[in-house]
């Protein structure tokens, strides 16, 4: 198989860790109730023994391992190893890989439901890339890894047909020698968009003047013989990143257009999005409207709630769940998507309340620049009738813990995480739990089919703390009576005292007066 082993090695793990964090099984649809507390309570102190060295993909081999479906697998496909089995047979292995990860882990394997099934489980990708490099024979080539062993692809099943024609289409045009100082200037080859209508970006190392030429009499080839791509663009990396779509060298932007709209267009919970081709988007399309409601489902945004949205891109999350919160407010870096998020919110929700904050997500941002809290107008003590809902999506290496207790000191109602790597998931939920948060639901999305990879959502509220049952000495317990006048009158003035913070921040459809705090 083509997962690489733990420095303990999966069989330690299958043998069982003398603290009983992990039991081997058949399989993990229900935790062990005969497991330790610390398997299957959320409130374990640390992490089990060589926890930390124990990966996802090692949960999802010991699954397939178990499941008895190692001699289906195909080795020598890495990027697409679950593709030879059966759907519903790869939806099994991974929702129990997610399981075990959970239970190694010491986090509440309990909360994980059912993996949600991607729609399209084959050829759904709305990005793909090749890598182009010249091989020791002077031949070029198109490679989807990074490492030593760079095997050719030209074609993927997890990519729509159109994808692959494009590939083999350029490949043969470029090893000719009218385009072959196209082809050796080249970082990647990239496609982004759905079966017919396609985006095509060419990331070059290096762009000169008679590289150019070549590259816009490629353009006019591609316009006659290729009409299922719509728009060509350039994109220069003098730094060969693997970052395929994001430039770390200084300087004007990158992107350069050859033809077509300067956008792609997605459609989602009823809404069309617009996005520039340098902006992070969801590679599989077909699972978004599931993603979108479940997200929904989840943070219940009530009428009088402000959603927060973090990494908000061109606005996906924003403007899908805009139409039920008072106020939604975005934060992304300064770029192309933050622009198109203010264009996608003011065609798809014209009546709401939705603005996007061009800054990277920082604690300082989240300080200075996001609107004040609930916590601030009402008072830390009080009950709030409906305070402010954060969702995150960060990029896969995920969000650094002084974020999160950024976000926490605005003591928000309920914060979705979610994590395009469930590698991330262990150390993200330790530090929401260092800040008062502890998980309450999980949705596990398969994002990615036929990959060893998914997508996690987790609801994450504040933690309940365990009254004392206690009695000072000197005290007398009272009874669980009809509360106390005292009691009562306190009751009434909280409740009169939020009436008033609530009448002076205005009524709904009217803006708030200007408020002055002070630290």
């Amino acid at each position: 198989m083509a997962f690489s082993k733990p420095r303990r090695t999966a069989r330690a793990a299958q043998s069982g860790r003398r603290n009983g964090a992990f039991r081997q099984s058949k399989s993990f649809s229900a935790p062990d109730e005969k497991a330790p507390a610390s398997v299957r309570m959320a409130s374990a102190q640390k992490e089990p023994d060589g926890a930390s060295e124990f990966l996802f993909q090692h949960a999802v081999a010991l699954a397939v391992s178990n499941a008895q479906l190692e001699n289906k697998l195909d080795a020598g496909q890495p990027h697409e190893l679950l593709v030879p089995l059966d759907y519903a047979d790869e939806c099994r292995v991974k929702t129990d890989a997610v399981r075990s990860f959970w239970q190694v882990h010491g986090l509440p394997a309990q909360l994980v439901r059912e993996i949600v099934p991607s729609p399209v489980p084959r050829g759904y990708r709305a990005t793909s890339k090749r890598r182009v490099y010249v091989a020791r024979d002077g031949r070029l080539r198109f490679c989807m890894g990074y490492g030593a062993e760079r095997e050719e692809t030209l074609r993927s099943a997890l990519e729509p047909e159109s994808h692959n024609e494009v590939y083999a289409w350029l490949r043969k045009m470029l090893v000719s020698p009218v385009y072959r100082a196209v082809g050796r200037s080249l970082n990647f080859i990239v496609v982004r968009g759905g079966s017919e209508r396609l985006t095509l970006i060419l990331n070059f190392f290096h762009l000169d003047a008679a590289v150019m030429h070549k590259t816009k009499l490629l353009a006019d080839h591609v316009r006659a013989e290729l009409p299922q791509v719509a728009a060509m663009f350039t994109f220069l990396d003098e730094t060969r990143s693997e970052f395929y779509l994001e430039s770390r060298s200084a300087g004007a932007h990158p992107f350069k257009k050859l033809f077509g709209s300067e956008y792609l267009d997605l459609t989602a919970a009823g809404c069309k999005f617009l996005y520039p081709p340098s902006a992070f988007s969801q590679v599989n399309e077909s699972i978004l409207d599931a993603f979108l409601r479940e997200a929904k489902k989840l943070l219940k945004p009530g009428p009088e709630s402000t959603l927060i949205d973090l990494f908000s891109g061109y606005g996906l999350f924003a403007v899908a769940l805009g139409d039920t919160p008072e106020r939604v407010v975005g934060m992304d870096f300064n770029g192309p998507a933050i622009h198109a998020a203010s264009g996608n919110a003011l065609h798809n929700r014209p009546d709401a309340d939705i603005e996007f904050i061009a800054a990277a997500v920082t604690p300082s941002a989240i300080e200075n620049k996001l609107p004040p809290c609930p916590a601030d107008l009402y008072g830390a003590d009080e009950e709030q009738p409906e305070g402010e809902l954060f969702i995150l999506d960060p990029p896969r290496s995920g969000v650094r813990p002084n974020v999160i207790a950024a976000i926490a000191k605005r003591s928000p109602a309920r914060v979705l995480n979610i994590f395009c790597s469930a590698d991330e998931v262990p150390r993200t939920l330790k530090a929401w739990k260092h800040n008062g948060y502890s998980p309450v639901a999980v949705r596990v999305f398969d994002m990615f089919p036929g990959s060893p990879n998914v997508e996690t959502m987790v609801l994450l509220e504040k933690t309940k703390k365990k009254q004392s049952s206690v009695v000072p000495h000197g005290k007398k317990r009272i009874s669980s009576g009809k509360p106390r006048r005292a009691e009562k009158a306190t009751a009434s003035a909280l409740k009169s005292n939020r009436a008033a913070k609530k009448a002076a921040r205005g009524h709904k459809g009217k803006p708030a007066p200007t408020r002055t705090h002070s630290n």
